[in-house]
C-alpha cells in the first residue's frame, strides 16, 4: 500500500497548498499582473516571479528553494476576462 500512503501524503499537501494560496490577499498579487509565479509547495508565499516562464527555475534556485517543489501560476493581466470562452457559441 505504499502508493495509497504516497497519494494520501499529495492529497494532503494540495490541500495546505489551496488553503494556503486562498489566503494571499488579491491586492498583493495585483502586482505581478501579466507575469508568471513561482509559489511555495505549502502556497504561503511566492518565490519568484516574472514575465517570462522560462526564467523562473533559475530564478527559484537562486532564492536557494527547488523548482520541482515550486507550483507554477500565471496571473491574468488586468484587462484579462476569465471564462466565457463558449459565451455565443451555438451548438449543432
Amino acid at each position: 500500500m505504499p502508493g495509497l500512503l504516497h497519494s494520501e501524503l499529495e492529497m494532503a499537501n494540495l490541500r495546505e497548498f489551496l488553503v494556503n494560496r486562498g489566503q494571499f490577499p488579491p491586492t498583493e498579487l495585483i502586482q505581478y499582473a501579466g507575469q508568471w509565479i513561482m509559489w511555495s509547495a505549502d502556497g504561503s508565499r511566492i518565490v519568484a516571479h516574472a514575465d517570462d516562464p522560462a526564467v523562473l527555475d533559475e530564478l527559484v534556485l537562486q532564492a536557494g528553494e527547488d523548482p520541482e517543489q515550486c507550483v507554477l501560476e500565471g496571473i491574468p493581466s488586468e484587462d484579462t476576462v476569465l471564462g466565457g470562452g463558449i459565451l455565443g457559441q451555438t451548438r449543432s
